[in-house]
C-alpha cells in the first residue's frame, strides 16, 4: 500500500512528466499560424506518419494491414493490430486520428510510470533509493549531452525504444510496450507460502496473456522478457 509521501511524490512526478511529454506538441500545434499545419510529430516524422497510416486503415473498416506502397494487390495480413484498433477506434467515436494517437501516448505514458514504480518498489529495500531510482528512470537517458559538445549524436537522442522520456515523447506503442514488459518481470510480493501456491497458477495465465499482448504492440519486446526472467530465477 502507498504511503501518503509516496503517492504525493508519484503524482507530482508523473504530472511533470506527462507535462513534458505534451506540452511541446501543444506549443508546436499553437505554433503553426494559419498558413501551416502542424504534422502531429516533433521526433521521426517517417515513422510518425506510417502510423497514421495505418491507423487510417483501421478507420476505413480493416483489420488486415495492406503494404500501401506497392502496386500488387494482396488480401492483407494481422500485422500491426495495435494501430489498426486505434483506427476502429477512432471511426466508431467519429474522432481524430491525431488525437487519437496522442491521447493513446499519453495513456501508454502512464501505464508506464506506474509500471517502473512497482518495479522499483518491489526490488528495492528503501523508499529514498525508490524514489532516486524511478526519478532517474523516468527524466534520465545516457549522457548524450556531453557527446554533444564534440558534435557527436547518440542513441539516446534517436533510440526511442530504449528510454522510458522519449519513448512516451514518441509514439503510443514504445511506452504501452515497455508498461507490458516491466509488468512481466516485476517479481511477485513476498507472501506466504500457501498463498504464493494458489496464486501462482492464476499469475501464470496473466503473464502469458501479458506476453501474446507484448508480442504484437512491441515484438521485440517478447524476445527480451524470457530472458530477464531467466535471470531472476
Amino acid at each position: 500500500m502507498l504511503r501518503k509521501a509516496d503517492t504525493l511524490f508519484v503524482i507530482s512526478m508523473g504530472l511533470l512528466f506527462v507535462g513534458l511529454v505534451t506540452f511541446p506538441y501543444l506549443w508546436a500545434y499553437q505554433s503553426a499560424g494559419s498558413e501551416y499545419e502542424f504534422g502531429g510529430f516533433l521526433l521521426n516524422p517517417i515513422d510518425g506518419n506510417s502510423y497514421l497510416a495505418k491507423m487510417y486503415q483501421g478507420w476505413q473498416g480493416n483489420w488486415r494491414f495492406q503494404l500501401p506502397y506497392t502496386s500488387q494487390v494482396s488480401e492483407g495480413v494481422y500485422l500491426f493490430l495495435y494501430y489498426l484498433a486505434l483506427g476502429q477506434f477512432t471511426r466508431l467515436v467519429d474522432g481524430s486520428l491525431h488525437i487519437t494517437f496522442h491521447a493513446a501516448r499519453i495513456f501508454g505514458s502512464v501505464l508506464l510510470l506506474i509500471s517502473i514504480w512497482i518495479f522499483f518498489g518491489r526490488v528495492l529495500p528503501k523508499r529514498r533509493i525508490t524514489w532516486l531510482a524511478f526519478s532517474l528512470a523516468l527524466f534520465g537517458s545516457g549522457f548524450g549531452w556531453a557527446a554533444s559538445f564534440f558534435g557527436l549524436f547518440t542513441s539516446d537522442f534517436w533510440v526511442a525504444e530504449g528510454y522510458p522520456f522519449l519513448s512516451a515523447y514518441t509514439n503510443p506503442h514504445f511506452p504501452l510496450g515497455m508498461a507490458i514488459f516491466i509488468w512481466i518481470i516485476t517479481p511477485e510480493k513476498h507472501e506466504g507460502i500457501r498463498r504464493r501456491r494458489k496464486s501462482r497458477y492464476r499469475s501464470d495465465i496473466f503473464v502469458v496473456m501479458a506476453s501474446l499482448i507484448l508480442g504484437i504492440i512491441l515484438p521485440f519486446g517478447i524476445i527480451l522478457a524470457p530472458v530477464f526472467s531467466i535471470l531472476q530465477n
